[in-house]
């Protein structure tokens, strides 16, 4: 039995393992506190730059909007 953060985690551990060309995320972050929210957020944006992958995340939350400056509200 895993809790929902828990499974976001390996979700989001599965999003990056192979490497993909984009990574897509829904929400990413809503189950997580700060900590782990940041460490998901570092390993995006890690991932993205290593694979020079493109990166794109839907949230309402705002500890992701704030790490980025070109973002798109609709």
């Amino acid at each position: 039995q895993l809790s929902v953060g828990q499974l976001q985690r390996v979700s989001i551990a599965r999003a990056v393992l192979n490497k993909p060309k984009y990574i897509i995320a829904d929400e990413p972050t809503s189950s997580l506190d700060d900590e782990n929210a940041k460490a998901v957020l570092d390993l995006f944006l890690a991932q993205a730059a290593a694979n020079q992958a493109g990166l794109i995340i839907a949230t309402h939350d705002k500890r992701v909007k704030d790490c980025f400056q070109n973002t798109y509200q609709i």
